[in-house]
């Protein structure tokens, strides 16, 4: 049951349906051209963008669409940098940092992920020996910069490629700026497709539901993990309820347009499903986990912890990892870290209402107009 949830709430790890991938595959291509996949050239390519832009979901789409033109590959996730913020730094940490990179990339590209390597002489001629595809999901300068070696000491053909938010850090680190992919925002066209398949299940909107949807998404730009979660949010409510939203996504004024999608998501979850969300941050803040292990910590408690899960990682307010590995955008962490000065309450469903009387009546005068 458990592997079972772990495939279904891997959070849209593409294969080689790009259906609801919406502008996902022309990203790949262009991506497949910088890297120049038939060529025997070494290639090393960044690809930048803002937070929720979508780097991860092009580079894990572009690793499953090519990965079978290489000998060795491996897709490093950056999953442990925010748990390495509290240890003390000491005089060995580039060396250690070094090491344990090197190491960790040479086990994972021979698949001895877990396992000793038997000879860690010949595992880096093996890599200098063979085509090798490597990505770097979100991995910080200082990894980097550690892996500079490693990285070019690579040959026949290999490929890497890095995604950051910090274009420095790509500049900075033998990465030609020429070669550095920037993620454009998807037309509008786009936008509203990742919205409906979100908040419909289908690339337009329902007959009754078009000018909604318009209306909501412009509320908020067109990032789409933002689009995504407001979209999840919204699927399966009323009308009324999707007049309501656009007045509550108003009064997020403080919020930039992306935390405003998730702040409003958070907002309208249960609060089981909120002490939920919030006591999964609590156990992968300082250690990674797999969802089996935050699935047995929290078995104890009341709530139905796979369904729990699943409801979260529907929302796209948690994801899971091609290893099994919880994970949360920051972004999601520093909305919950950071709740908004006012809670929904009594008085505010009454502004709710109030909200929906006045779009009523605007829409009565607009009829009547007609």
């Amino acid at each position: 049951m458990i592997l079972k949830m772990v495939m279904d709430v891997s959070n849209e790890l593409p294969s080689s349906d790009f259906d609801r991938l919406v502008g996902v595959e022309a990203h790949v291509e262009k991506m497949k051209s910088m890297i120049c996949l038939e060529s025997d050239d070494v290639k090393i390519v960044g690809i930048w963008g803002p937070p929720g832009i979508g780097k991860t979901t092009i580079a894990r789409a572009l690793y499953n669409k090519v990965s079978c033109n290489f000998q060795l590959k491996y897709y490093k996730e950056s999953l442990d940098v925010k748990y390495k913020w509290w240890i003390p730094p000491s005089l060995t940490d580039e060396i250690s940092l070094k090491r344990r990179l090197e190491y960790e990339i040479r086990s994972g590209v021979l698949d001895h992920r877990g396992m000793k390597i038997p000879d860690l002489l010949e595992a880096e001629e093996r890599l200098k020996h063979q085509r090798v595809l490597l990505i770097l999901d979100g991995v910080p300068g200082n990894e980097l910069e550690a892996l500079e070696g490693l990285i070019q000491g690579l040959r026949f053909g290999s490929k890497v490629i890095v995604t950051n938010e910090n274009l420095d850090s790509l500049r900075d680190n033998w990465i030609n700026p020429n070669q550095i992919y920037k993620v454009a925002f998807p037309l509008s066209e786009e936008a509203q497709q990742i919205f409906s398949y979100s908040a419909f299940g289908q690339s337009s909107p329902p007959r009754g539901y078009l000018e909604h949807a318009v209306e909501v998404t412009k509320l908020i730009a067109r990032f789409p993990l933002g689009l995504k979660v407001l979209g999840s949010a919204l699927r399966g409510k009323s009308e009324q309820e999707w007049k309501t939203a656009r007045g509550r996504l108003k009064r997020y004024s403080d919020d930039n347009d992306i935390k405003k999608a998730i702040r409003y998501a958070s907002d309208g979850l249960s609060e089981k499903h909120k002490t939920l969300l919030k006591s999964i941050v609590k156990l992968i803040r300082y250690q990674r986990q797999s969802v089996n292990n935050v699935i047995l910590s929290l078995a104890e408690k009341d709530w139905d912890v796979e369904k729990g899960i699943q409801t979260l990682a529907d929302l796209a307010l948690i994801s899971i990892s091609s290893e099994g590995v919880l994970t949360i955008h920051h972004l999601v962490e520093n909305v919950l870290e950071h709740p908004h000065p006012w809670r929904i309450s009594e008085a505010e469903r009454v502004s709710d209402v109030q909200e929906l009387i006045k779009i009523i009546k605007e829409e009565s005068l607009s009829n009547e107009k007609l």
